[in-house]
């Protein structure tokens, strides 16, 4: 496809986008100025640190917060009120949970020696589904804001499985949840009973690359397999649909605008974001843009990514730095926030420099 075509059919592809995507639409408009006020948490996860930017191009003044040493922040997500982040510490085990008005640390949960992947809060924000996995447990906590309590209760083992689950997406009605699973598979989860309820068969490691439809009807997800195979989870039916393989020479994460016509998909040891044609019955290339302002292979290493208006924000493990990508216009600027991680283990990303990208409205 030719620089010309290829933009008409991303033109024609482009739908009003929203501000904080990573999981649920919730409502902004490219081109309107909306989401002129959204902040841009990142996880440092080697520096035990959050960076916020400001504003749609991440122009804004750079805030931090810093966390305990050993925390190892890897994953923010925020109540559906935005008052609270749940940062998970993959270091040292730790749910904590910030009052984002005031940057404060206002309750650390001690879950584990180590390994808390994700916290989703459910859609009414009455319950978080930790993924914890050093225990191979899925821990539900009830939610209480006006008293600021956060309690652990029932917890779900997969050890009986041999998986652990990595990141979770509420039904609209909080009733299931789906749960993602290491090394391969999507766990059907009943939230009240905390009983599992189904594993569906992936091809490989689904990790956090799950987004819901704005009506609720489906969930798009993206496994390692094949550098890049997608699928469609009916939610109603509980079925996959497979979208095909991308063939890209790894993968990490997933994410797609409210629509459901354009995804995204990192490609960490090919230092490149794939920009994904959804309309139809399947999932195509549309383009491939370089992430790789770092000399050397595999050098800056996409990974996590938010949305926001026109904007992809995508963290960059190995360099440190944020990627922000304008992708109708197919421009990138760079934001270092971290220094440049001599190593890393991509397994659990020991010594990322940057993880986690989640935008907040």
């Amino acid at each position: 496809m030719t620089f010309k075509l290829l933009m008409i059919a991303l033109a024609a592809a482009i739908v009003p986008l929203a501000c904080g995507v990573a999981t649920e639409a919730v409502g902004s408009a490219a081109g309107t100025g909306a989401g002129q006020n959204h902040e841009i948490w990142v996880t440092l996860q080697a520096s035990d640190r959050i960076a916020i930017l400001h504003g749609p191009e991440a122009r804004g003044a750079l805030e931090a917060i810093d966390l305990p040493a050993g925390t190892g922040p890897h994953i923010t997500t925020f109540s559906p009120d935005g008052k609270y982040a749940y940062v998970s510490g993959m270091g040292n085990g730790d749910l904590d949970v910030i009052q984002t008005a005031t940057r404060r640390v206002v309750k650390t949960l001690n879950l584990a020696p180590a390994g808390t992947h994700q916290a989703k809060p459910s859609p009414n924000g009455s319950t978080l589904l930790v993924a914890q996995v050093a225990l191979k447990s899925l821990i539900k906590v009830s939610v209480d804001e006006a008293p600021q309590t956060w309690q652990p209760g029932a917890q779900l083992s997969f050890a009986a499985t041999g998986k652990a689950p990595i990141c979770t997406i509420f039904s609209n009605d909080g009733q299931r949840a789906f749960v993602s699973l290491n090394p391969s598979g999507l766990a059907i989860v009943d939230v009240a009973t905390m009983s599992l309820q189904n594993v569906l068969a992936t091809d490989g490691f689904v990790a956090c690359g799950m987004v819901k439809s704005t009506d609720g009807r489906t969930i798009t997800l993206a496994a390692g397999g094949g550098g890049g195979h997608l699928y469609r989870l009916n939610t109603a039916t509980e079925k996959l649909s497979d979208l095909g393989v991308l063939g890209a020479v790894d993968w990490h994460s997933f994410n797609m605008v409210p629509g459901g016509t354009i995804g995204f998909g990192t490609v960490p040891r090919g230092d490149e974001l794939r920009i994904i044609d959804l309309r139809g019955n399947g999932a195509s290339t549309l383009a491939t843009l370089a992430l790789h302002p770092s000399p050397g292979t595999a050098s800056d290493q996409p990974d996590n990514m938010g949305i926001s208006a026109d904007f992809v924000y995508v963290s960059l493990r190995m360099s440190g730095k944020l990627a922000v990508v304008n992708f109708p216009k197919r421009t990138v600027r760079y934001v270092q926030l971290a220094p440049a991680a001599p190593a890393i283990n991509p397994a659990n990303c020991t010594g990322c420099a940057a993880h986690g990208v989640t935008v907040r409205c």
